[in-house]
């Protein structure tokens, strides 16, 4: 019930101030063509209606003389539709402002109510049509002082009417001014004010709701690029460290290939197993990418496990093995940091070993991992650029790549500080710090 009396008020406030209701729209929709008259019909609606009313008087006017012939003021009932067909044309919609039309159609009710005692209520309904736009297109101070005025003005008129010229009792006359000032000011005023917190909730609940589309739409673009990000850092862990390993690893065998056959066959061994290794690694996270969420046994390609701090000893052989000279250290007793944390601390010794190869060929490469009781560090030095292994030649040099901002992002990721810089002899170091006990964050910000 309160819906229905709510879409009632709401339509009906629509009809006097000449909005469209939300079901007047929905058929404006539905009939595009007849959209037009069927907006405009609307609109005059309440000009209409106090239109119909003169006319209504006129012919019971001129019908029934006798209907009238007690009430003073009567005798031309002509004159009388034509004062509320005035009163009509002053409502027809976005004609004038409203306080001028609230002005001449109070005043031509005054007037009606001078001449008849008081007791001709026909310029009511405009009145009550003025009292309400008045309210729903003035500030609220400005409306209400207008309404006062109106309502002191029928209060002083038609009592003073009342009083000289109407035979009935003063109780009935009281109550019948009482209910005038009720039914053109009062209950006009109240409606036209329900209306507008109406649409005022209305307007708050689309604002609401369009803000929330667009912190979803925000949130899904993060979401994105966050995505986008760490599929690129994936790809780049990946394919960098392989393919760097591959380039050094040929440029090597191209130059041993007549001084040391034997070793260079080896090293083509090694670019074969790098390549079939990073084909592997690029299936799985392709496989990953493309595996149905709900059918963990869908798609013939498995993701591969996440690295951690015990393959970084894989990763120094890896790198001596490609002709690099690599000192590795472990100091102090080593603990579980976590799946990302330690994910993290690979990739930054991963990708520190394959800038070596390319920016420091020859260079000795000294690789630590220190478990202290507050922390963890894990640091990779360069030294300065020495002469290459085997007398390799000097290969063109590579473009920068993404690896330190990948480093930086990862170490942000699980809450570790990652340094990195020139050494004061010429080199370069890499420091990743995990604090915390040596506890690092997950994604999911708990400590793992």
């Amino acid at each position: 019930m309160r819906a229905v009396a709510d879409d009632a008020l709401a339509s009906g406030g629509g009809l006097i101030s000449g909005h469209h209701p939300t079901w007047l729209n929905r058929v404006m929709r539905s009939s595009p063509r007849n959209s037009a008259v069927i907006g405009a019909l609307w609109s005059a609606t309440p000009s209409l209606l106090v239109l119909a009313g003169a006319v209504g008087f006129l012919a019971i006017g001129t019908w029934d003389r006798a209907l009238f012939a007690s009430v003073p003021g009567t005798g031309s009932p002509l004159l009388l539709a034509g004062l509320i067909a005035v009163q009509a044309l002053l409502l027809w919609p976005r004609r004038l402002r409203p306080l001028p039309v609230f002005g001449a159609v109070v005043g031509i009710d005054l007037a009606i109510l001078g001449t008849t005692a008081g007791e001709l209520g026909i310029g009511a309904l405009a009145v009550g049509i003025a009292s309400y736009r008045v309210v729903r297109h003035l500030p609220r101070r400005s409306a209400l002082t207008v309404l006062v005025v109106g309502a002191a003005a029928t209060t002083t008129v038609g009592g003073v009417a009342m009083l000289l010229g109407s035979r009935e009792a003063p109780l009935v006359l009281t109550a019948t001014l009482l209910l005038r000032i009720l039914l053109l000011y009062v209950l006009p005023a109240g409606v036209a004010d329900y209306v507008l917190g109406r649409e005022r909730l209305t307007d708050a609940l689309r604002e609401q709701a369009r803000m929330a589309e667009q912190r979803q739409v925000e949130r899904a673009r993060g979401e994105l690029r966050a995505e986008r990000t760490a599929l690129a850092r994936e790809l780049h862990d990946i394919a960098g460290h392989h393919l760097s390993g591959i380039i050094v690893s040929a440029q090597a065998a191209t130059t041993l290939t007549r001084s040391d056959p034997e070793r260079a066959r080896a090293m083509m061994q090694g670019i074969q197993d790098d390549a079939r290794a990073t084909l592997v690694d690029l299936r799985r996270t392709v496989g990953l990418l493309r595996s149905d969420d709900d059918d963990p046994t869908a798609g013939p390609d498995r993701p591969s496990p996440t690295p951690d701090l015990a393959g970084i000893a894989t990763l120094v052989d890896a790198a001596r093995e490609r002709g690099q000279v690599v000192d590795f250290r472990v100091i102090g007793a080593p603990r579980s940091l976590g799946p990302l944390t330690e994910a993290a601390a690979y990739r930054m010794v991963q990708e520190s070993l394959a800038n070596a190869a390319r920016h420091a060929r020859g260079a000795r490469s000294d690789v630590s991992v220190r478990f202290d009781e507050g922390e963890v560090a894990i640091v990779v030095v360069n030294a300065p650029t020495g002469p290459a292994p085997d007398a390799v030649a000097p290969r063109a040099p590579v473009q920068p790549g993404y690896g330190l901002s990948g480093m930086a992002e990862r170490a942000e990721l699980v809450g570790a500080t990652l340094k990195t810089g020139p050494t004061s002899g010429g080199g370069w170091r890499n420091e990743l710090t995990i604090g915390g006990a040596g506890r690092g964050v997950d994604r999911d910000g708990e400590a793992s």
